[in-house]
């Protein structure tokens, strides 16, 4: 019997329908792996993993990926994680702190630089975890280089944020869309967000563009990377760029 056929398992209707039972059972081993709270920086590495290698292979081992990258990153992922969330209520403390005393001269001033720790804050959080599953490095340098790289496609880092805004707000105003977010939207989102951090990585050099695509059942995907090296790279080929236009102006005159 043909593997194409009405059942065949490379039929495309019933690769679309384990591909969508994939994201459900990730995303519900998430959010139940989330509950104890000072576990959600693993679970969010676990579920950037089982994402990231099911795109891949196709082949159901859910369960597997997700607790092998679970137990893996949990020493890092919750030493980052609960650096973060006392960094997260620190700033929102201290905006709160200042709202309410917006009377005063400085409080202007103070709210502004809060906002900007606190927006500081928000865009490490959303690739520090990505590069936690993804690269092997310090806790240290998992963050710097976190806050780096959403700098540097502040674009890409704008639309996971507006993105964010608009489920938060949907949920806010629906409790049709909160049970279609944990029983499936959490796990569909979060597949789509995997893919794309996937091509930003690769675009910008920091991971081979055919890595990954591992043969048998070969579990390790982390990828030792020198960021330094790679954002000299760019300043090197931007300084060369630049000369080439000013020696074409020179001939020109």
């Amino acid at each position: 019997m043909s593997n194409f056929g009405t059942f065949g398992e490379n039929n495309p209707v019933w690769k679309a329908i384990n591909r969508f039972a994939d994201m459900m059972v990730t995303g519900l081993l998430f959010l139940v792996t989330c509950l104890p709270i000072v576990t959600i920086g693993a679970s969010l590495c676990a579920f950037y993993y089982t994402a990231m290698d099911s795109l891949r292979k196709e082949d159901g081992y859910i369960f597997k990926r997700y607790f092998v990258s679970f137990g893996k990153n949990f020493k890092k992922a919750t030493g980052i994680w609960l650096i973060m969330l006392a960094l997260g209520i620190i700033f929102g403390v201290d905006i709160v702190f200042w709202l309410m005393n917006s009377g005063t001269s400085i409080s202007v001033v103070m709210l502004i630089v809060s906002g900007l720790l606190t927006f500081a804050w928000l865009i490490t959080v959303l690739y520090v975890f990505p590069l936690q599953t993804r690269f092997e490095n310090t806790i240290r340098k998992t963050i710097q280089n976190a806050f780096l790289i959403a700098l540097s496609h502040l674009p890409f880092t704008i639309a996971i944020i507006l993105l964010f805004a608009l489920l938060g707000f949907l949920c806010y105003v629906s409790w049709f869309v909160v049970c279609v977010m944990i029983l499936f939207g959490n796990g569909v989102v979060g597949y789509l967000l995997v893919y794309n951090f996937e091509r930003l990585f690769k675009k910008s050099g920091y991971i081979d563009e055919d890595d990954g695509k591992i043969k048998n059942d070969d579990y390790e995907f982390n990828v030792d990377v020198d960021f330094d090296e790679v954002y000299g790279r760019e300043a090197e080929e931007n300084g060369q760029e630049a000369r080439a236009e000013a020696d074409a102006d020179v001939k020109e005159d």
